[in-house]
């Protein structure tokens, strides 16, 4: 067939009695939500969002997408930074407009909010017999509560964006910490997303550098599947990974405009962490989003977790995990198999040095040791085959681990 399926899909979309054509990588980002369609890898996609809402100072927007269910209670969660971000606005605006609400408000002091069996379970007493819809305002960690606790109760839920900081707003799985272990749980996807630009400009610095460095590891995530493809065989679909190298392509050319905040460049970065999200939800697994740079992250998290310790944002941590996983398909060029992509290390460094982000693990007080353990035992975190796993078995991987603690460290 013309136009090589493999490379684009067509949907068949039912509009007004009549059939259309629509090329799934020329659609917009808010014109995806609703979408069902059979893909040339042989599957059937879809995108089981009712909402999505993006653009700037869109209030107006966010109490007419929640209309449906103003004839029952909200349960509306934040904590004490979104809250004052965007959150008593949003509850004042809907109080104004006649919806029954009851406000949550999460408040960890100066500590980090942890998406642990101790803030789901207070998450989960302030569901009641009579509340109809759970709305979060926030990002990440909230994300991740509202969605497993929405799921637990049979209650749909919305977010409003905070922080463009990291893809699980269009999630399918909330990523926990259960007996000190990275855990992600299936749930399901939002019945709305609304991401005000106005307001995600000008979430801390650190959050912006962590939503880049989350888009960042796409590149060595498409990699791994690829690898992982050639290796074993495993189910790979073209057009989503063009989906998500077509987001990730647009925010590294808006990299520049992040650190000055610049609102065009913030939507490009949101637009890129939807997308991403969403081709995890049409994949049906994270494979489009995630490979060893999420590995060594979720391995840094849990080993600090477990040593009482706070880390640093997931994202940021994904970033610098992006070029520790180039530096490793860089020196295992020579025993990969033909037509694996991957970026060069210097390349993903260079990106996160544009807007000020972490780019070694000492960074994220990863010491040495540390450093070369996750680097041999991160495989394990996830059932995943990844560059690591390949390096292992071709008996490199310790080599390598060593070379790149090296280059790192010394």
């Amino acid at each position: 067939m013309d136009r090589e399926l493999t490379d684009y899909l067509i949907i068949l979309k039912f509009q007004k009695g009549r059939m259309e054509m629509i090329d799934i990588l020329e659609t917009r980002i808010e014109d995806m939500p609703g979408m069902s369609f059979d893909c040339a890898c042989g599957r059937r996609h879809s995108v089981d969002i009712s909402k999505l809402v993006i653009g700037s100072n869109i209030l107006d927007e966010i109490a007419a997408g929640l209309d449906a269910f103003c004839d029952g209670k909200l349960l509306v969660l934040s904590d004490n930074n979104t809250y004052k971000a965007f959150g008593k606005i949003v509850i004042d605006r809907l109080l104004d407009d006649g919806f029954r609400l009851k406000s949550f408000m999460f408040d960890s002091g100066d500590h980090m909010l942890l998406p642990d069996e101790r803030s789901i379970g207070r998450a989960l007493l302030e569901v009641e017999p009579d509340t109809a819809f759970i709305l979060v305002v926030g990002s990440g960690v909230l994300n991740d509560i509202a969605r497993i606790v929405s799921y637990r109760t049979g209650k749909q839920f919305a977010v409003v964006g905070t922080a463009p900081s990291m893809d699980g707003y269009t999630s399918v799985g909330s990523s926990l910490i259960v007996g000190n272990k990275k855990i992600t749980y299936y749930s399901h996807y939002p019945y709305a997303i609304f991401a005000d630009t106005s307001v995600m400009k000008n979430a801390p610095m650190i959050m912006i550098q962590a939503g880049f460095g989350d888009v960042l590891g796409k590149l060595t995530a498409l990699a791994d599947w690829n690898l992982s493809r050639n290796v074993t065989n495993e189910y790979y679909c073209e057009t989503i990974a063009e989906l998500v190298r077509k987001g990730v392509g647009k925010c590294m050319e808006s990299a520049d405009g992040l650190a000055e905040r610049n609102e065009q460049s913030v939507r490009c970065l949101i637009d890129a962490l939807i997308l991403t999200g969403l081709s995890i939800g049409l994949a049906g697994v994270s494979r489009p989003a995630s490979g060893t740079e999420h590995q060594l992250a979720h391995y840094w998290e849990v080993k600090a977790v477990e040593e009482g310790k706070e880390h640093p944002l997931h994202g940021n941590s994904v970033g610098v995990g992006t070029v520790v996983t180039a530096m490793l398909y860089e020196l295992a060029s020579e025993i990969l198999p033909d037509g694996i992509d991957y970026p060069k290390a210097d390349f993903v460094r260079s990106l996160l040095e544009k807007v000020g982000a972490f780019t070694n693990p000492r960074d994220l007080g990863i010491n040495r040791d540390l450093f070369v353990e996750s680097m041999l035992k991160a495989m394990y975190m996830r059932d995943k085959y990844t560059v690591l796993r390949y390096c292992a078995e071709k008996g490199k991987l310790e080599e390598f681990a060593d070379i790149i603690a090296m280059k790192l460290y010394d």
